[in-house]
């Protein structure tokens, strides 16, 4: 009873925002949690897809307040195990909730239908929201028909978000922002897989060629050029004459990576050349290499190499 009383009992959110969106700062302050937030802009300056992890600790059953309705679908992924009674919803006249309590447990909601839902705490989620738009452009620049409905699954093992998920969780639990070429790439790959695996067509993506040796040989000196990730998936594509999912795909067939995976590797292949140079500091390595920080230098290098970059450069020489 004593537990009880001390968890939260102040409403989730104390006015609705009519106008707002299930993502960012929309989407914090329903859970008054601590928020990263990440998007991807579309011509318009509107987001087409973003990311936003969602931590909270202890909190008594409480529901969220009612949001408009939305030409997008959101992804959810339970960071940690959501215990069953500590989440539900009804969705469309649905009540649903938790059918597997593991990590990384992933639901998708239609956000076209209607939604109520009741959370408790602690809790521990990172949000991809894609919109309708950014879907239907990646359908059509694959020549298949719109997708007008998607299934919804609720805290259900997805190993395609779960391993994309594990690759970016580093820098979102060290708040490191995504570059444009990160999120780019990864918002074609979540779209990919929504259309593929969600979708009601009946159509599937068709399998892609290789990039041809000058697109290969094009894309590798933009990526030089661009090492910090500034660049659009958008500008690689065009450079290579191909629509950005094709360009992502066929990127994935040649090298056998991601774009952004691949970038990081050659963030580290500089910089194991910089480390071999005992005038550099660790931080300036990082930053000729490409990385944010000496911080996100040394989480990156470790997690490649196994190996931190001060121990690597005694061993090979740059002392």
């Amino acid at each position: 009873m004593a537990r009880n009383q001390s968890l939260l009992k102040k409403p989730l959110m104390t006015r609705p925002d009519h106008v707002g969106k299930f993502y960012g700062a929309n989407l914090a302050e329903v859970f008054r949690t601590p928020l990263y937030d990440c998007s991807l802009k579309n011509a318009c300056g509107v987001p087409d897809f973003a990311l936003t992890r969602l931590k909270g600790g202890p909190m008594e059953m409480q529901r969220a307040p009612a949001y408009p309705e939305d030409r997008a679908i959101l992804i959810c992924v339970a960071l940690a195990p959501t215990p069953a009674n500590r989440w539900r919803a009804r969705i469309d006249g649905q009540e649903v909730g938790v059918s597997c309590s593991i990590a990384f447990a992933t639901t998708v909601i239609d956000l076209m239908k209607p939604m109520e839902m009741w959370a408790a705490g602690p809790f521990d989620y990172l949000h991809y929201y894609v919109s309708r738009d950014l879907l239907d452009r990646v359908a059509r620049e694959n020549k298949i028909a719109p997708i007008h409905s998607f299934r919804m699954v609720f805290f259900e093992q997805d190993l395609v978000v779960a391993q994309l998920t594990r690759t970016m969780l580093g820098q979102v639990r060290n708040r490191e922002p995504l570059s444009m070429l990160a999120l780019g790439d990864v918002s074609i790959l979540v779209s990919t897989h929504l259309l593929q695996h969600y979708g009601s067509g009946k159509e599937m993506l068709r399998a892609q060629r290789r990039l041809e040796s000058w697109q290969k040989i094009r894309t590798e000196e933009m990526l030089r050029t661009h090492l910090e990730g500034n660049i659009r998936i958008a500008d690689l594509a065009s450079a290579c004459q191909l629509s950005p999912s094709h360009f992502s795909r066929c990127f994935r067939q040649s090298f056998g990576t991601s774009v952004h995976q691949w970038l990081i590797r050659l963030r580290i292949d500089i910089a194991k050349d910089l480390l071999r140079a005992p005038t550099l500091s660790l931080a300036e390595v990082g930053f000729r290499s490409g990385f944010c920080d000496q911080a996100a230098f040394t989480r990156a290098f470790t997690k490649l190499e196994a190996i931190t970059p001060f121990r690597w450069r005694k061993l090979n020489g740059g002392y």
